[in-house]
């Protein structure tokens, strides 16, 4: 037991040796470590970055024209379509129902309006014999007039239904892919109610919408470098004219302006899925770049710690472009000199440093 004690004395009196001799190490060169980096010419872009989502120029949603039960659906999600096709079997009795209440509706105004006709015509002979007033004979032309106004505007909508009346079949209006069914076998449609979407896959663009002071530095034509096809020439074709509002996700309300992006190539787009792209509102090449994470800002102006001899030099600089990842410098720091990338607060202007 005494022996086993011993040895543990003896091991970390030899850890505290070495820290100790680490610390003294540390101490006399008097060096902070600090990963850094040649400033160099190069290209540095200006970017816009959101998120949009693919969406196809040519898009037909076919509404139900009537009430009616589906009876079958012959076509599903995914599914090409020609124009003309039949997507769906309905059963019309229910539209036929409803153009039948309509004509009982008509029948009983012309029921109606016909008694009043016999009873203004009856009242009117009174008024010339001296048995009625004329404020009898009036009220009961204005209650033909107002049945005989009914009455038409009832034979109207009559004409309306029975020209869209639906046929107990479904067509597409367009060729295409079915990108959605909103109704199933067995369902019972609306009049207007949304039955199934139609997608044109040849005409997919990206809509995005910017923040209303970051759409005001974009420009149609620029370029977007789209994050998950890196390679695909894309650009913006389309600004909006029309500022919305919407909340963000921490219930802020935002201004917006959507914008259409275009791309030559259209392969790895998927309607409805979301893109991550980059818009390009301004890029310079050959000028002098350093990473973003070498600069800092102090009581308003902007910095580097430059390595001069083996120590740090607060060096303040102007900026130009600022990129994703690279800053343009435009004073005051010369093409190969290091920067300190991302220094910590042991570091100040002379401090004397490790480099990496």
């Amino acid at each position: 037991m005494k022996k086993s004690r011993k040895k543990i004395i003896l091991i970390a009196a030899a850890l505290l040796a070495a820290l100790a001799a680490g610390a003294y190490g540390y101490t006399r060169s008097g060096a902070i470590p600090a990963d850094t980096v040649a400033a160099a010419r190069g290209a540095v872009a200006e970017t816009v970055e959101e998120t949009g989502v693919v969406t196809s120029r040519r898009v037909s949603v076919v509404l139900a024209k009537g009430n009616y039960d589906i009876l079958s659906v012959l076509c599903e999600t995914g599914d090409a379509v020609e124009a003309g096709a039949t997507l769906m079997i309905t059963d019309i009795a229910a539209a036929d129902s409803d153009v039948k209440s309509l004509e009982a509706q008509a029948a009983g105004l012309e029921a109606q309006l016909a008694q009043a006709r016999q009873n203004a015509s009856r009242l009117w002979t009174l008024y010339e014999s001296g048995a009625v007033s004329r404020n009898e004979c009036d009220t009961a032309e204005t209650l033909e007039k107002e049945l005989s106004a009914q009455l038409a505007a009832l034979r109207h909508t009559i004409r309306g239904v029975r020209e869209n009346a639906p046929e107990n079949r479904v067509e597409a209006p367009r060729a295409g892919v079915v990108t959605e069914l909103f109704v199933s076998e067995g369902d019972t449609a609306v009049m207007g109610a949304p039955l199934v979407e139609i997608s044109d896959m040849g005409e997919l663009y990206i809509r995005a919408g910017l923040l209303a002071d970051d759409a005001a530095k974009v420009r149609v034509g620029d370029a977007v470098i789209l994050t998950d096809l890196p390679g695909v020439d894309a650009r913006v074709t389309k600004i909006f004219p029309k500022v919305r509002e919407e909340m963000s996700e921490l219930g802020i309300a935002q201004k917006r302006v959507d914008v259409e992006i275009s791309a030559d190539e259209q392969e790895g787009f998927v309607l409805g899925g979301d893109a991550e792209l980059e818009i390009v509102i301004d890029e310079r090449n050959g000028v002098i770049t350093v990473p973003r994470k070498a600069v800092f800002s102090l009581n308003g102006e902007d910095f580097v710690y430059a390595v001069h001899e083996g120590r740090a030099a607060l060096r303040r600089v102007e900026l130009g472009l600022k990129g994703k990842d690279l800053y343009e410098i435009r004073a005051n720091l010369e093409e190969g000199e290091r920067v300190i990338v991302s220094p910590d607060g042991a570091i100040e202007d002379g401090s004397r440093v490790d480099a990496e």
